[in-house]
């Protein structure tokens, strides 16, 4: 595939000799590269490549200009280790790319620059970068109080990051002492539990005639507003005007954003925001009432970024969040900690966070 022009941007141009990772988050529509600064503890971005993800079929160009852009400016610049995220699979160091023609793999990286490379998932890079999180900037995390306006102090060393996109995904920090780790998990591929008759019936929906099993990331994901709408216009009864025949009209992968756009002032729009809240908070209880993260629940993903005035209206989220048949588990579930990440650079920093902390392995 011939190779585009590819541009790198400079955030900080202040190297003073520190220990430099190469970082990426490769995804279905952009792949995005830095290098990134590690300074007493803190990751912070020189500069970054972003490239469109299908326009490519390998990331090394990528990497030969971010370099040569760095090495134009610090000649003695070099890469300790490198930590790149892809949304796929991982196996041997290796990730097949979900939605792209090419894959990402270590030891090529490792062969072709010299430098020890870890491959990771997506969410991991996510999960590795909440320690990076500053709680008291609200441009980095929006906090969720709960319904009786209480905003707990994060405790003890478990975090619960859950992030619905493209898909869903769920991951569990645990802090060690100075030592973090991440466990992935499937829990998007969990079965969806209905805990209404709006849920039961939005639950029918999904599974329609094919009879199978509804998971979570079903209604959870881009894909999830889509069933939603569906549902309020198939089993709701709602009227098709001008702005739904316009959604309905695009591709499936445009419609969230559609949706989410129009939610502002289109009464159906703002009901299938309003589900897919109420289903978020209940999903979110579920996954906290079985790893009790008292040092936060982080709500991460494209989705909840669009779409936070409407987590926060009403306690909507909360609301439900705090549902539960036993008091006394409404009494755990009121002492976690909810913020929504709203640092967009989570993902570069957390994979270069990885990295770092995998370095002894690594080198």
């Amino acid at each position: 595939m011939e190779q585009k022009s590819i541009k790198t941007t400079w955030y900080d141009e202040n190297w003073n000799g520190e220990p430099v990772v190469l970082a990426g988050d490769i995804g279905g529509t952009n792949s995005n590269l830095a290098l990134v600064k590690v300074d007493a503890g803190s990751f912070k971005i020189l500069n970054e490549t972003v490239v469109a993800s299908n326009e490519v079929d390998s990331i090394l160009p990528a990497i030969r200009t971010l370099l040569s852009s760095a090495k134009e400016k610090f000649p003695d610049i070099k890469v300790l280790v490198a930590g790149i995220s892809g949304a796929g699979p991982i196996s041997n160091n290796h990730c097949d790319l979900s939605n792209l023609d090419w894959d990402l793999d270590g030891a090529e990286i490792e062969m072709e620059f010299g430098f020890p490379t870890k491959i990771i998932n997506d969410f991991e890079a996510i999960s590795y970068g909440v320690p990076l999180l500053d709680l008291n900037n609200p441009e980095e995390v929006t906090h969720l109080p709960h319904t009786d306006g209480h905003d707990p102090e994060p405790i003890g060393g478990v975090s619960l990051i859950v992030g619905a996109g493209t898909g869903l995904g769920v991951g569990m920090l645990i802090q060690e002492g100075e030592r973090y780790r991440v466990l992935p998990s499937e829990g998007g591929h969990a079965c969806f539990a209905a805990f209404d008759l709006e849920t039961e019936e939005l639950r029918a929906h999904a599974q329609g005639s094919a009879n199978t099993i509804v998971e979570i990331e079903d209604l959870l994901s881009g894909r999830g507003l889509n069933t939603i709408l569906d549902y309020f216009i198939l089993m709701r009864g709602m009227k098709v005007d001008d702005t739904l025949s316009k959604i309905l009209a695009t591709e499936p992968l445009q419609r969230p954003a559609l949706i989410s756009r129009h939610a502002e002032n289109h009464p159906v729009c703002r009901d299938v925001i309003r589900l897919f809240v109420k289903v978020y908070g209940r999903v979110a209880a579920d996954f906290s009432a079985t790893v009790l993260p008292r040092s936060g629940l982080f709500l991460a993903g494209g989705i909840v970024g669009k779409n936070e005035r409407h987590f926060l209206d009403g306690s909507q989220f909360i609301y439900f969040f705090e549902q539960n048949a036993r008091e006394q588990v409404k009494r755990i579930l009121r002492r976690i900690p909810v913020y929504i990440v709203k640092d967009y650079s989570i993902s570069l920093v957390g994979a270069a966070h990885a990295a770092w902390l995998l370095r002894e392995e690594l080198i």
